[in-house]
């Protein structure tokens, strides 16, 4: 019970208000007491000034006209004995002066009142009467009573105070500590802990128990969401894993399916290098099989015979690279390699269509953080769409330009090709929905969920009959390690 009272806020305010209220109610009880109390004593003094006026200076008058000073001293002890009068002091117009009692206290009030005698009809001032009232002990009683007001209600504020404090104690403060004592040791991860309050088995329930169900209630409501959201956490990290893995595999089989269209074109980029190798060879054959032998033009053809099967050996490294299914793997890398990388792989296919494909590198390359087959998965995807949608025109233009704003790498692709329809641009990044015939319609879907994943954007805008422009924007990367 101490700890509570020493801990208990809820207490401390309890006490305080109730001191303060008790303190307030008293002191205005005791001020109108203590007025009315005063108004009294007022009022009998006033008497004491009306039956002096009314009925004692008559006959103390008759007393100074007749020159009895016995009478009139005796007339003035008898004011005395009206309440309050300490003093009464007549002074006469001859100069003889009577008095009588005397003053102890500073507190006091003077009354003056003139000795009038008629005779005849005609007044005659035979001297003034001074009264002096003391109000000390009217103000002592004041003091007093209010003294014994406030000790009697300060007694009274205590024990009803301290009958509170048991009550609440009783009643509320101890079930209060044992509810916080529980709260403080829920943990969601660890089974539920109900609320007992430990109340007699007769007993009738209260607003505490009331507490107590609320708080039980609420804990098995909050623990049982607790246990629905780690599921469905789990349930969303199970999706969102297999979301991914379909994205891979999606990914993979776009790669494929693009490797696909560009078969023939792969067909033709590799046969220059093995119909060189082959020329190559025959002419080593002849100089080889020649009777004075060229040392010298045999090393050349030779060179040339390695120089492009290093040249096939990349084409193929590239297209295995491209194809081959991978977990994805971030580097930091520059721009310009990417792009200039992508664009020699649709080299033949943009000469076939006979599509120029410019790309300007700038002079500092940004450096991003990414994985490069992916992203050089979405570069391929946009520059194979464009040459596809030059293929019908004589003057197919590709234009690649690169820029660096606020942290950020912008690299726009734009034609000048026949441009996009409005319900085209509505769906462009949608999966599975497609302008060409063959096409999977997973291409541009690909290509945006990548560069989301990156941390970026991509965007298009197109005008109809002056082309379209794909611009990706990625977070530029202040790793200094460039990844090869």
């Amino acid at each position: 019970m101490k700890k509570y009272y020493r801990d208990s806020v809820l207490a401390k305010k309890l006490i305080v208000g109730t001191v303060l209220c008790s303190s307030i109610i008293t002191l205005l009880l005791t001020s109108f007491h203590l007025y009315t109390q005063y108004a009294r004593d007022i009022d009998q003094l006033s008497q004491s000034e009306k039956i002096i006026q009314n009925s004692l200076l008559n006959s103390l008058s008759e007393s100074v006209w007749d020159y009895d000073n016995k009478l009139i001293q005796l007339q003035l002890e008898g004011v005395l004995s009206q309440p309050y009068i300490e003093q009464t002091y007549l002074e006469l117009k001859d100069g003889q002066t009577f008095h009588s009692g005397s003053l102890e206290h500073d507190w006091t009030k003077t009354y003056v009142f003139p000795i009038i005698h008629e005779q005849k009809g005609k007044r005659r001032e035979l001297g003034t009467l001074t009264v002096t009232a003391d109000l000390h002990s009217i103000y002592q009683q004041l003091i007093n009573s209010a003294a014994l007001t406030l000790l009697f209600n300060a007694i009274k504020t205590f024990g009803v105070v301290m009958f509170m404090l048991f009550l609440i104690e009783r009643l509320i403060g101890r079930h209060l500590l044992r509810i916080v004592s529980s709260l403080d040791k829920i943990d969601p991860e660890q089974s539920l802990t109900s609320i007992e309050l430990g109340r007699p088995t007769k007993h009738l329930p209260d607003d505490m128990d009331k507490l107590a169900e609320a708080i039980n209630a609420m804990q098995q409501r909050i623990h049982d969401a607790h246990h629905a959201r780690l599921i469905a956490s789990q349930e969303k990290a199970e999706l969102q894993e297999k979301i991914i893995n379909q994205n891979q595999q999606l990914a993979q089989l776009d790669r494929v399916f693009t490797m696909g269209e560009m078969a023939t074109s792969l067909a033709h980029e590799l046969n220059q290098p093995l119909a060189s190798i082959t020329g190559f060879a025959d002419i080593c054959k002849r100089l080889v099989s020649q009777d004075k032998i060229n040392h010298e033009m045999v090393e050349k053809t030779l060179e040339k015979v390695s120089s492009e099967a290093i040249r096939a050996s990349e084409i193929i490294r590239r297209t295995r690279e491209f194809v081959r299914d991978r977990t994805p793997q971030r580097g930091c890398y520059n721009i310009c390699p990417l792009v200039l990388e992508s664009i020699a792989m649709l080299q033949d296919m943009a000469s076939k269509n006979q599509v120029q494909v410019s790309y300007q590198p700038i002079t500092e390359s940004a450096q991003i953080e990414v994985d490069k087959v992916q992203l050089e998965q979405v570069l391929i995807n946009l520059i194979r769409n464009a040459i596809e949608a030059l293929s019908q025109q004589t003057d197919g233009h590709i234009i690649i330009s690169q820029e660096v704003k606020e942290n950020m790498a912008l690299l726009h692709i734009a034609d000048n090709g026949p441009g996009l329809a409005d319900k085209v641009m509505q769906n462009l990044f949608k999966p599975f929905i497609s302008t060409k015939e063959s096409g999977m319609g997973v291409g541009l879907s690909i290509c945006h969920s990548i560069i989301e994943a990156h941390g970026g954007q991509i965007t298009v805008t197109s005008k109809p009959y002056q082309g379209a422009c794909f611009t990706i924007q990625l977070p530029t990367s202040q790793n200094k390690e460039i990844s090869l």
